[in-house]
């Protein structure tokens, strides 16, 4: 038995998914109908920043696979440590940023191997919105999107682990931008969540061992 473990945002949380799943739980569905043996845990909390999440992620992790032989960990940190603020400045600085991914998975990769899941894109609005947790006046941009997205692959190929590049995957096609429903044009409905499901399901595939295949 495989457990696949959740840690993130709002992305992970799966908010705006009316099935109530999420691209998490739609990945565990697909791969249990293809008789795969897994279970998954849904650690998402909405609106968190990193530095946030990197307090409860090691603790929350261990609490559920301490006793587990065969796991895997995605680490999602979310769009609030990229929102930009009315001065310019992103809520969550680079070095700041990358200073606590480093701290995170270093504490989870001791538990089970990590998966690193990027940011989406967004649709951009023109005008700053407040934000939901804060009311700060925040706004949106797939360029800062993007370079955060690249720097976060260069940091998984130099651990070694897989890195779901959602920014780059999501931005083919109109689909994704479609489903994306909330006023600060971040969260997919359940469609986005498919799309995501789907794609992270074929990248899956390699890592699924013999004792999780389909049986014969």
């Amino acid at each position: 038995m495989k457990t696949l473990c959740f840690i993130g945002t709002t992305l992970t949380y799966g908010a705006k998914d009316r099935d109530a799943l999420g691209w998490p739980g739609r990945v565990t569905r697909q791969l249990i109908r293809e008789q795969h043996a897994v279970t998954h845990y849904n650690l998402g909390i909405p609106d968190e920043t990193l530095p946030i999440l990197s307090k409860r992620a090691e603790r929350e992790a261990r609490a559920r696979l301490e006793p587990v032989e065969d796991a895997l960990i995605f680490l999602e940190p979310g769009h609030a440590d990229l929102a930009i603020l009315r001065d310019g400045r992103r809520r969550t600085d680079a070095t700041t940023f990358e200073a606590h991914l480093s701290m995170t998975m270093d504490l989870l990769d001791a538990l089970a191997p990590i998966v690193l899941v990027g940011p989406t894109p967004v649709v951009e609005r023109e005008e700053a919105l407040p934000c939901p947790v804060t009311g700060e006046m925040v706004r949106y941009s797939n360029t800062m999107i993007a370079a955060v997205s690249r720097r976060m692959a260069v940091i998984a190929e130099e651990r070694g682990i897989l890195f779901l590049n959602l920014y780059t995957e999501m931005a083919k096609g109109t689909a994704f931008e479609a489903s994306i429903e909330d006023a600060h044009g971040i969260d997919p409905g359940s469609g986005g969540h498919k799309i995501i499901a789907d794609y992270v399901h074929t990248m899956l595939a390699p890592l699924m061992v013999a004792d999780d295949a389909p049986h014969a």
